[in-house]
């Protein structure tokens, strides 16, 4: 009787179940210790904050959503023709199935958009395999170059200065072209070999290091209407970063639901009240959520109202 492989494993409804089973227990055993003082604590956002803390939740999302486009087209071919309205509602419209259990459905859903463009699903999966990577290492490299700004600096933690290089490093195609050439051989998947300019990845990360910042300034002003006083800017902006870089990790957990409240709270807490950074971490995920929603909704609309193009004339027939 042959073995379960460890990737079957992963998959494992009940492993995840049980995963996301943990991480409520956790913070229900948390919330009871700290519940005298979070019933002391006033829960309440001012509308005007929470507003700019949803646009920029959008934003957010719609760099992300402009950033794989590129990458997309970074692929030839019939991508390069993708538009960047396409290509952002197709990221969108799909990233949204990422909350249903088996975290492949925004893939699939990617794949029959693109096809109807023309683009192949070989394009599709290599960019998406080389955006996991481009998305980790933007939130890692926004975190890094907050971190020197923290109050007292990097300190003990300067070590962790070492991710922006190390990134820069690991997108050269001598490291990262030849693990997607490895993956294509053992994959049996020849897509995912694709030449890339080493600049045009640098590109596509700084995009993604931006995209962060703006997930980051969405905490800053859910903490701002929650009246935390002054808002620490570089632990909140890195701090987010970091915080989703963990949820992220954490691929039990759908989009890392729970984990990257408990990191956000936790590294929030060495700044502000421990109250505050819990209630922030939750609003600010309550935030993100709706500016992808409203993204989401803008990208549809947007392509619904945009006049479409007439159809070509066959060589017989009228003009």
């Amino acid at each position: 009787m042959s073995r379960p492989s460890p990737r079957r494993i992963l998959r494992s409804p009940w492993l995840r179940a049980a995963a996301i089973a943990l991480v409520l227990i956790a913070w229900g055993w948390f919330l009871s210790r700290q519940l005298a003082v979070l019933r002391a604590y006033p829960w309440q956002i001012g509308p005007g904050a929470l507003a700019v803390a949803v646009a920029l939740g959008g934003l957010y999302f719609a760099g992300l959503a402009l950033c794989w486009t590129l990458l997309l087209r970074m692929t030839g071919g019939p991508a390069r023709k993708v538009s960047l309205a396409d290509g952002a509602r197709i990221w969108l419209g799909t990233m949204l199935a990422r909350y249903v259990p088996g975290n492949v459905w925004h893939i699939v859903g990617r794949v029959a958009f693109a096809e109807r463009l023309g683009v192949g699903r070989g394009q599709i999966l290599a960019s998406a395999t080389v955006e996991q990577l481009l998305t980790l290492l933007g939130a890692l490299a926004a975190f890094g170059l907050c971190l020197p700004f923290w109050r007292g600096g990097a300190g003990d933690a300067a070590w962790l200065l070492l991710i922006v290089p190390a990134g820069l490093a690991a997108l050269h195609p001598r490291l990262l072209g030849a693990a997607l050439g490895w993956a294509a051989r053992r994959l049996n998947r020849p897509e995912l070999a694709w030449r890339y300019r080493y600049g045009e990845l640098v590109g596509a990360l700084a995009g993604y290091t931006a995209a962060n910042l703006f997930a980051g300034l969405a905490l800053v002003a859910v903490l701002g209407g929650i009246g935390v006083g002054r808002v620490p800017l570089a632990p909140a902006v890195g701090g987010a970063a970091l915080a989703w870089a963990l949820g992220y990790l954490s691929v039990l957990t759908p989009s890392g639901l729970g984990v990257r409240e408990a990191a956000l709270a936790a590294l929030l807490a060495q700044h502000i009240p421990l109250p505050a950074a819990v209630v922030g971490g939750l609003v600010h995920r309550l935030a993100l959520t709706l500016g992808e929603l409203i993204a989401a909704g803008a990208a549809l609309a947007y392509a619904r109202a945009r006049p479409r193009p007439a159809p070509q004339s066959g060589p017989g027939e009228a003009g």
